[in-house]
């Protein structure tokens, strides 16, 4: 006799899921026409974020939904292999597409069972939906078998380990972003690429990347052309968790020298430690005085802040920043004379469109470990070095991969960039750039 599922031919599809922090939750009900003990875990969810928290915890998906997909490869002795797709109606799993066929003196085999929202089968492949991208939803295989009775098909995610991550960005912003990964392995696939996504918020703000990440991988976040998030991965992250990354900000433009220290000081009274503010071009030095008084209100020097839409930094704007612990300027290209001077507590340093530097930019930072910069195209000591003596052999520095090597004229402190590129160089062999040692250089992927 040979047995065809589809739905209403189902006594029921025994879905048997595992959570990652849950044990197995069993629940019976009944089908029209048998009694049927359907057992019912949790969606196999992430854990907790390992990185900072945006707010409230967005454990991301976490139960099975309606619309939910379930990819089925069966094989029988008799009728070979067949493929089908299951959709989730909100209470039981139907047969959205194909076909399962067998004996009933058999027992058929699953070699696999797939949720991957992006992927639909064709042709006996999983191929990726018209529109759809790898690395935007899931990829995650689990196992099936026949029931004893052989009126239905156990499906369990139980044993089943995901080898990527899960990257939460977290957003403030009103219609889609844009997310440039690069040095990504996105869910399914392999090898190692650059991906450009046009991502929608979901009512939480979140959009999500599926994939590894790496020592050198790199996300940049950009709502049109302002640029709200710069992230440079220091090391490779674990597979199996979410992390997150913060892409919120707040905009100080328009806003008086006092509506700015108000706005800081409402971020820090709500115990942030990460201030991402938007500037414009025409801020004065003044108003960066008001912000470095606003931010002089801090508990602890730990404050992580983020600039953007600001693209040059005159003398001394940036100088003197209390409480400061690390400073990003996403969009800046040029920082001017003791621009970042005097910041003693300042760690890390990240400007990652910086072509042009002056004279003492960083004097008087004793505690700077991390500088990335952008394709240095020109720099200036001809007054004073840009480092204290003695502090550069203490940083890392990273810069671009499309730094050229820099040319010295006539000794005498003027820098401007050659063709030939820094990566191939003996003087990035040797962490040497500028006429400065330093404890190490990455240019691009390559370390030294």
């Amino acid at each position: 006799m040979r047995k065809i599922f589809q739905y209403i031919m189902l006594a029921v599809v025994t879905i048997v899921m595992a959570s990652c922090t849950s044990d197995i939750e069993e629940t019976t009900a009944t089908t029209g026409k048998s009694n049927v003990q359907l057992v019912v875990g949790e969606f196999p969810a992430f854990g907790d974020s390992q990185t900072r928290a945006i707010g409230t915890l967005d454990p991301g998906k976490t139960s099975w939904a309606e619309g939910d997909e379930l990819l089925l490869e069966m094989t029988s002795n008799t009728y070979g292999t067949q493929y089908a797709t299951f959709k989730y109606n909100g209470s039981n799993w139907e047969l959205a597409s194909g076909e399962l066929s067998y004996k009933e003196d058999e027992v058929p085999t699953f070699p696999h069972v797939y949720y991957a929202p992006n992927y639909k089968w064709e042709a006996g492949t999983l191929v990726l939906k018209e529109g759809k991208v790898a690395g935007t939803d899931e990829y995650i295989e689990g196992e099936a078998n026949i029931t004893p009775n052989g009126q239905g098909i156990n499906v369990s995610f139980a044993n089943a380990t995901r080898n990527y991550s899960r990257l939460r960005i977290a957003t403030n912003q009103d219609g889609s972003v844009t997310v440039i990964a690069k040095f990504i392995t996105p869910a399914n696939t392999r090898g190692y690429s650059d991906n450009t996504y046009t991502l929608t918020p979901d009512e939480k703000g979140n959009v999500y990347l599926y994939s590894k990440f790496f020592e050198y991988s790199s996300i940049v976040v950009k709502n049109a052309d302002v640029t709200l998030v710069d992230y440079f991965f220091p090391k490779k992250i674990e597979t199996n968790k979410s992390y997150v990354l913060d892409a919120t900000v707040v905009s100080l433009v328009g806003l008086s020298t006092e509506e700015m220290q108000s706005t800081i000081k409402n971020e820090l009274n709500k115990g942030k430690a990460d201030i991402r503010l938007v500037l414009s071009d025409d801020v004065t030095n003044v108003d960066m005085d008001a912000i470095k008084s606003a931010l002089g209100y801090a508990k602890d020097a730990n404050i992580n802040l983020t600039i953007m839409g600001l693209k040059k930094v005159g003398e001394f704007a940036l100088a003197g920043i209390p409480n400061i612990k690390s400073l990003k300027l996403t969009d800046t290209e040029e920082i001017g004379e003791f621009a970042i001077s005097d910041n003693e507590t300042l760690q890390v340093f990240e400007a990652p469109k910086l072509r042009t530097i002056y004279s003492g930019a960083f004097v008087n930072c004793p505690c700077l470990q991390t500088l990335r910069f952008g394709p240095i195209e020109y720099a200036e000591e001809s007054n004073l070095p840009i480092f204290d003596n003695g502090t550069e052999n203490k940083i890392n520095l990273i810069l671009s991969s499309d730094q050229k090597e820099l040319k010295e004229e006539q000794h005498v402190g003027l820098w401007e960039a050659l063709k030939t590129p820094y990566a191939d160089s003996y003087d990035h062999v040797h962490c040497y750039f500028m006429n400065n040692y330093f404890e190490s250089i990455i240019c691009g992927h390559s370390k030294h």
